[in-house]
């Protein structure tokens, strides 16, 4: 089938789409006859009633009967219950805020300028720590991998909570969603899309492609882009403590943000199963 480019609410650029979601678009609302799409070969963009005219008496026809039987409320269910989960995440970002401070105070303290005086700092000021106070530093340390996988499977089953909805259109699964978070530089932006996507599923599965993101949502991708631009970006030695004082900052800021996204989907989920129809005998 042909391919049309359309820009649908909310996304910030034109997408293609098969003629059949470009049909199904018109049925459900979430566009109208006048939105403007383009397909290879076309001079421009035109409204979608001139390239598809046939789709609008099916659409009108489509309205009516909507109109005269309304769909039955459909009740969603929750593949993996997220609410534990969201709890330890909690616990995981209470161990990556300590670790990104304290490692921000000796570097600064200490005026270090580059990695191997951080290395030197560090040990020294583990060597002044009591006794009982470095294995414990050091058993807080390996938390920072348990974390990171709480984090993996809590989005593996937010995502598989979400495609158990029977939602079309959707970009990202369960298991590409675990592989681009996991990429180097840009894992953090996608994830910061990967999670708008799931808010705006989660919040309401059968017209999700209308709804906005939230405002931490916006933040967390904004924090995100900004800290992949400052880690591409070449800083000298003598900016040395700026840029990890940029970096360290918004590292804070994009953990404290993901905990804040993670658990509004968590709750946007829960509140989706918890809505049941009225029972009438």
């Amino acid at each position: 089938m042909s391919e049309y480019f359309l820009k649908l609410p909310g996304d910030s650029q034109p997408r293609s789409y098969s003629e059949y979601e470009v049909r199904e678009f018109l049925g459900q609302g979430i566009i109208d006859s006048t939105t403007l799409v383009w397909k290879p070969g076309m001079d421009g963009w035109q409204p979608v009633e001139q390239v598809l005219p046939s789709t609008s008496p099916a659409l009108e026809k489509t309205q009516v009967e909507e109109e005269e039987d309304p769909p039955a409320t459909r009740e969603y269910r929750l593949r993996y219950p997220l609410g534990g989960l969201a709890k330890l995440s909690i616990l995981a970002c209470l161990v990556l805020l300590p670790c990104m401070l304290w490692s921000s105070w000796i570097v600064f303290s200490n005026n270090a300028v580059n990695y191997e005086e951080i290395q030197t700092a560090i040990q020294q000021n583990m060597a002044q720590l009591p006794s009982f106070a470095a294995p414990m530093v050091f058993l807080f340390s390996l938390l920072f991998i348990p974390s990171l996988l709480i984090q993996l499977i809590w989005l593996y089953r937010a995502c598989a909570n979400v495609q158990g909805f029977q939602i079309q259109g959707l970009r990202f699964t369960p298991f590409l969603s675990v592989i681009l978070s996991c990429m180097p530089v840009v894992g953090m932006v996608l994830n910061a899309l990967i999670l708008q996507e799931l808010y705006r599923a989660s919040k309401n599965p059968a017209e999700w492609m209308l709804q906005a993101p939230s405002r931490s949502l916006r933040l967390y991708l904004l924090v995100t882009t900004a800290l992949t631009l400052c880690a591409l970006f070449p800083f000298g030695a003598e900016h040395y403590l700026m840029a990890f004082l940029v970096i360290g900052s918004l590292m804070t800021a994009a953990s404290i943000l993901w905990l804040v996204c993670i658990l509004q989907i968590s709750k946007k989920q829960q509140e989706l199963v918890s809505e049941k129809p009225d029972m009438h005998p």
